[in-house]
C-alpha cells in the first residue's frame, strides 16, 4: 500500500516538493541521531560527575576501590604466572625428550656409517 502511495506522488507530485521532503527527512534522522548520541553523551558523564563526587567525598571508598583492585590484579599476576611455569615445565620436558631422541637417532646413524665403511667398497 505504501509504496502505491509513493509511485502516485512521484508522478503527481512536483520534483522540488519531492526534493523538500526527501531533505527534510534526512535532516529529521541526522538530528534524531544526533539527539541519541548527546543524550548519552550526557548520561555518561552525569554517571562520572556523580563518581568523581562520591570518590572525592569518602577517600575510605577510594582506598578500598585501589586495595580491591590491586589484589585482583595480583591473582590474575599469579595465575598467568601458573599457567607460564605449567607451559614452561611441558614444553621443557617435550625438549629434553627431543634431544634425547636426535641423540639416539645420531648414535644410530654413526653406527651405520661405521658399518658401511667396515664393508669392503662395492667395484664396478
Amino acid at each position: 500500500m505504501r509504496r502505491l502511495l509513493v509511485v502516485v506522488g512521484k508522478k503527481l507530485l512536483p520534483e522540488s516538493a519531492i526534493d523538500a521532503y526527501r531533505r527534510r527527512r534526512a535532516l529529521r534522522r541526522y538530528l534524531r541521531s544526533l539527539s541519541f548520541e548527546i543524550y548519552d553523551r550526557q548520561v555518561k558523564r552525569h554517571v562520572e560527575e556523580l563518581e568523581d563526587a562520591v570518590l572525592t567525598r569518602r577517600p575510605d571508598i577510594t582506598e578500598k576501590l585501589m586495595k580491591d583492585l590491586l589484589d585482583r590484579t595480583d591473582l590474575l599476576l599469579q595465575q598467568l604466572h601458573r599457567q607460564i611455569e605449567g607451559l614452561q615445565a611441558r614444553h621443557g620436558g617435550e625438549l629434553r625428550e627431543l634431544r634425547q631422541e636426535s641423540e639416539r637417532l645420531r648414535s644410530a646413524l654413526d653406527e651405520l656409517q661405521a658399518r658401511l665403511s667396515d664393508r669392503e667398497p662395492a667395484t664396478d
